[in-house]
């Protein structure tokens, strides 16, 4: 997924002509945390925002490694309420 967010990073940013994007993401799992998750019916799904800063000189390979890390930090964070997130934003409503 890292890949195809990059390609719609670049798209985005082209058709928006901005290097400030931000997109919301779909994330799936089940969190270890919750006692007998193995054993609930139902989707475990979330939007979470993605925000990306490109530049002129970001390459290809350094967006990869920027979204892999957001990726990585964010996985802890997968489970919050999207309206939680909007209402930490400092975005208008």
């Amino acid at each position: 997924s890292t890949a195809l967010q990059a390609v719609w990073s670049v798209l985005i940013s082209r058709y928006q002509q901005t290097g400030d994007l931000i997109f919301g993401t779909v994330v799936s799992g089940r969190p270890a945390e919750i006692k007998g998750v193995e054993h609930m019916v139902g989707l475990f799904i979330n939007a979470v925002p993605r925000r990306v800063k490109l530049s002129r000189d970001t390459t290809f390979n350094g967006l990869l490694k920027q979204l892999q890390e957001q990726s990585l930090q964010s996985e802890p964070h997968q489970y919050v309420p999207l309206y939680d997130i909007q209402s930490q934003a400092d975005q208008p409503k």
